[in-house]
């Protein structure tokens, strides 16, 4: 893992905050909205200790975080595996 930009416990509670504001939606518009507001507004490195926390445990994350981030990475182990690479130059006279 990559150094830590901010604590942990101040990412819980920015997370949770995100939550809060989604708690009015339904509960998949509430998980996509906070995996939406994780994937586009954080830093790849706050992404990536968030989700480190939430597969050690998630202690202190609202389960409607724990949803949304749940979603971020899934979403990210998909992307990971789907990537193949740049296409292969086809060889001459194929």
């Amino acid at each position: 893992m990559t150094s830590a930009v901010i604590e942990v416990q101040k990412l819980i509670d920015m997370a949770n905050q995100i939550g809060e504001f989604f708690a009015p939606y339904a509960p998949d518009q509430r998980a996509e909205g906070i995996r939406n507001h994780l994937r586009h507004y954080w830093d790849p490195r706050m992404r990536e200790a968030l989700l480190h926390h939430l597969d050690s445990g998630g202690e202190g994350l609202s389960p409607e975080v724990r949803a949304g981030a749940t979603l971020l990475r899934d979403a990210e182990r998909t992307a990971k595996q789907a990537y193949a690479g740049p296409p292969r130059p086809r060889p001459a006279g194929a």
